[in-house]
């Protein structure tokens, strides 16, 4: 036979009430947390997962963070870009509306103040700051404006470096373009050719049309129309004449893959400079384009020298329009890769929340179960205890 002690009986009731004591006491931590698991050791496994899919949401909440930056710099980038084209088209309307005959020299000076006006505009949209406080045309030297007004022209402080955001973890999308490859290297001319009066011209001859034909020709070098008797000639750098020929009003003087429209009667000794196109900044450009609105144009010669002077900067202009244009439509693409990534980490967001929820989140059908069976089994052993320890061998003794 086996004696067992009614120590043993007293233990072994304590012992189940408290294993169901702490199954009550987890489950209560565990409906209270909405969590299966309370610690590591509880599912290691699962907990390995969890930390994986913790770190994955991080990364996809800081990329969602970043294309919302993105999205707020770039739309700030669209806004100044379309109020700088906005500018150029109201100052080459001006310029238009002064390149008049009729026009007095106080109604030109009136123009060229509208005009100076926009051009504090392009000025004031250049420096484009964000909600922090960043200037978005400074490349990554964004602490202070980029663009400073000299006597002697606007200067550029910032550098060339694109300020770039990660949205994935591949994917990387510029927060704004640099302000010398945005308003700092405009085209002189057409882009391809300029022409330019010589300062000394007496006659009225004017340039009307100035344009490359034959791009395989057109060597950009350096050449000089010259006239005399009712001829022209065009002499390279070294003074070799390589085109020739009776001038004829409107009549085009081809060369080299160029070709020049010239009006009005050049007087001999007449000159004009014909050449590759140069890089200029944008508002030295427009600021040119002010000063000749405001030049005297008492002489038919002097007219005649700012028409030649208008038509190159009216040129150059149109070409800064085109380079914006171009600037703000690259900035329209990665508008749009913003918008359809914030779209895709928004569903891998929620597919990793359903994940979690499925790893770690309890299961309240079940645990509330398993709840109130704890609960009866408990209070079962707590009843049995105190019949056990009422018992005697007394109690059977008559």
């Amino acid at each position: 036979m086996m004696r067992i002690a009614s120590s043993a009986f007293y233990q072994t009731a304590v012992n189940t009430i408290d294993n169901n004591q702490n199954t009550l006491a987890k489950l209560q931590t565990q409906m209270s947390s909405s969590l299966r698991m309370q610690t590591a050791a509880d599912d290691p496994a699962a907990a390995g997962q969890v930390l994986g899919i913790d770190k994955s949401m991080s990364d996809v909440s800081q990329w969602q963070s970043n294309a919302t930056a993105l999205n707020n710099s770039l739309g700030l980038e669209d806004n100044a870009l379309s109020a700088v084209t906005t500018a150029l088209g109201q100052i080459q309307t001006l310029a238009l509306q002064a390149n008049n005959a009729t026009l007095g020299a106080s109604d030109r000076q009136a123009i060229a103040q509208q005009m100076q006006q926009q051009y504090n505009v392009l000025l004031q949209q250049a420096n484009t700051q964000d909600s922090n406080g960043r200037y978005l045309f400074a490349g990554t030297n964004d602490g202070s404006a980029p663009f400073t007004q000299t006597a002697s022209g606007v200067s550029y402080g910032g550098n060339s470096n694109l300020r770039t955001l990660s949205v994935g973890p591949t994917s990387e999308i510029a927060a704004g373009d640099p302000g010398d490859a945005v308003f700092m290297q405009m085209r002189s001319g057409d882009g391809a050719i300029s022409v330019g009066a010589a300062s000394g011209n007496t006659g009225t001859a004017s340039l009307t049309a100035a344009q490359v034909t034959d791009p395989t020709r057109w060597d950009s070098a350096a050449y000089t129309l010259s006239f005399s008797g009712g001829q022209y000639q065009v002499t390279d750098s070294s003074n070799t004449v390589i085109s020739s020929g009776a001038y004829t009003a409107g009549t085009a003087i081809q060369f080299r893959g160029a070709s020049v429209t010239l009006s009005g009667t050049p007087a001999d000794g007449d000159s004009f400079s014909v050449g590759g196109s140069s890089t200029q900044d944008l508002f030295s450009g427009v600021q040119n384009l002010i000063n000749l609105v405001k030049s005297p144009q008492t002489t038919a010669a002097q007219r005649a020298q700012t028409q030649t002077a208008m038509y190159g900067a009216l040129q150059s202009l149109s070409g800064a329009q085109a380079q914006i244009l171009s600037v703000q439509s690259g900035v329209g693409a990665r508008e749009q890769s913003v918008t359809a990534t914030t779209t895709q980490l928004q569903a891998r967001a929620t597919q990793l929340k359903s994940v979690l929820s499925s790893v770690q989140d309890l299961d309240f059908a079940a645990a509330t179960a398993e709840f109130s069976k704890t609960q009866l089994t408990l209070q079962a052993a707590e009843q049995s205890y105190v019949t056990i320890q009422g018992m005697s061998l007394f109690n059977y003794l008559k």
